[in-house]
């Protein structure tokens, strides 16, 4: 495991080599943060699984990015292989159309990272990948700032070939329980008819009374697009983390089992030869219950 400690925080983050074991086909396996803990609050983190120490690579914990865009998905037969940035190449052992990882568990060879530390509190991840004519470098920072009490997710993608790249990619970060408000959202929304999920005077997410979590529920809200999100998360111990994206939202989505809750901001587009395009979320930690 690799650490960022500064002042009361200390950031977990996987070790692409020796936590290979917590990777799947799913998250990037650079720069995967498996947990930020303050030296008296506790643990920011949960997962699907939580607290179990090892869970499937598949549900995971702590704050993992996706790639959900599978390079040559649609050209591939079952027995041929994918290339889902950040993690490597796939192979495709299942007949289901679209591509998911859910589906194709199996990684036949791993993204290598070059793993550097950066003044005073950062780690930088750096991969390139050549795959059926597509050609990229990625670069993904990790930066925590105690006084601040933020850790900031920078990522950066280069297209070095001359196909362009699919991207869409969200930020799956997962919370314990704080009661029945969830947290709020900074750009206009509606939840659908009937979710387990509903909006309060406050304009607070809240899980509507009598919902069942102990199978998951997965909610896709109606949400104002192009504009970044601000995500005012609530916490048990933290009071609040507040989450900031620094991309034009493509999409929202909201899930949670009875252990965790984690909202999904996506991003979306093609990066043409040449071109590069930089992305990312910073998480602000709250000081405690108000």
């Amino acid at each position: 495991m690799l650490t960022l400690a500064d002042g009361a925080l200390t950031a977990s983050v996987l070790d692409p080599v020796s936590d290979r074991a917590r990777l799947g086909a799913r998250y990037c396996s650079g720069g995967y943060v498996w947990q930020v803990t303050h030296a008296t609050l506790g643990d920011a983190f949960a997962g699907p699984r939580f607290p179990e120490p090892e869970p499937p690579p598949f549900d995971g914990q702590g704050a993992p990015e996706v790639f959900e865009t599978a390079l040559a998905q649609h050209e591939a037969a079952v027995g041929d292989e994918v290339y889902v940035i950040g993690v490597g190449r796939v192979r495709r052992e299942s007949v289901l159309r679209p591509f998911h990882v859910r589906d194709n568990p199996t990684v036949v060879e791993r993204a290598t990272w070059e793993v550097t530390r950066g003044a005073p509190n950062a780690l930088r991840f750096r991969t390139q990948a050549s795959f059926r004519g597509f050609e990229l470098e990625l670069v993904r920072t990790l930066e925590l700032r105690g006084a601040e009490r933020t850790l900031e997710s920078t990522t950066l993608l280069r297209n070095l070939g001359l196909r362009p790249l699919p991207l869409r990619w969200f930020a799956h970060p997962f919370f314990p329980w704080a009661g029945a408000r969830v947290c709020r959202l900074s750009l206009e929304h509606a939840l659908p008819e009937g979710a387990a999920l509903v909006t309060d005077d406050a304009d607070f997410v809240t899980r509507r009374a009598g919902s069942v979590w102990d199978r998951g529920n997965y909610v896709v809200p109606r949400v104002a697009l192009g504009g970044e999100l601000v995500v005012e998360q609530c916490h048990p111990t933290f009071g609040v983390v507040r989450a900031s994206t620094t991309f034009p939202l493509g999409g929202l989505a909201l899930w949670g089992n009875e252990r965790t809750f984690s909202f999904e901001p996506f991003f979306q587009t093609i990066v043409v030869p040449a071109a590069e395009v930089r992305f990312g979320i910073g998480y602000e930690f709250g000081a405690g219950p108000a």
